[in-house]
């Protein structure tokens, strides 16, 4: 792969994050998800930029007063610096707003991984070890969590098909065909 990015927004049990590494591997490129980006940046700036590179929550009076800024201020310095990260060569970057970060890129691909919720809290359940009622509750927490932060550094719905290029249903599909779904469309896109 010469030059692209490929950014995955990814419900909580779909298997995004693994799609994403899956893919990364096949392509031989960079792999950004939240432990890499918090590696990266505890060397330089980290607690500027911490709560955006570990997703965390954001409260409904940081919602308000974040509507209340010139829009793109809140994420101007974590956005910046995901760019700045980005930019150096191909990679696959989990989370963290990529398809709006990377809206106005020709060779960004912005890819959505969603799934069921059986299929959700079956895989949760297996891998967390937790049980069912827990896997359920924990999805609906992480996902609404997402929206959230979304919302607060994008001023736009988290999940929505039209804020993205691809989107997959892992349920359907399993992890391994949408990698191979993702790295076919990337050959159609002339990406790869």
């Amino acid at each position: 792969m010469e030059k692209g990015i490929i950014t995955i927004g990814r419900q909580y049990g779909s298997q995004g994050r693994a799609v994403g590494k899956m893919l990364a591997q096949r392509l031989g490129c960079a792999f950004y998800d939240k432990e890499e980006l918090a590696r990266i940046a505890r060397g330089r700036d980290y607690e500027e930029v911490r709560e955006f590179y570990e997703e965390q929550p954001v409260d409904s009076l940081l919602y308000a007063i974040a509507m209340n800024n010139e829009e793109g201020e809140v994420g101007r310095i974590p956005f910046a610096r995901i760019r700045e990260l980005c930019g150096n060569g191909p990679c696959v970057l989990i989370g963290r707003c990529g398809n709006e970060i990377f809206r106005e890129k020709q060779d960004a691909v912005s890819i959505f991984i969603h799934g069921d919720m059986e299929k959700r809290v079956q895989y949760v359940t297996e891998t967390e070890g937790i049980s069912a009622h827990g896997a359920k509750k924990k999805i609906d927490r992480v996902d609404e969590e997402r929206a959230s932060f979304h919302r607060y550094y994008t001023h736009r719905e988290w999940g929505r098909a039209d804020a993205y290029e691809l989107c997959l249903d892992s349920s359907v599909l399993g992890a391994d065909k949408c990698a191979e779904v993702i790295f076919d469309y990337l050959k159609i896109r002339g990406l790869f």
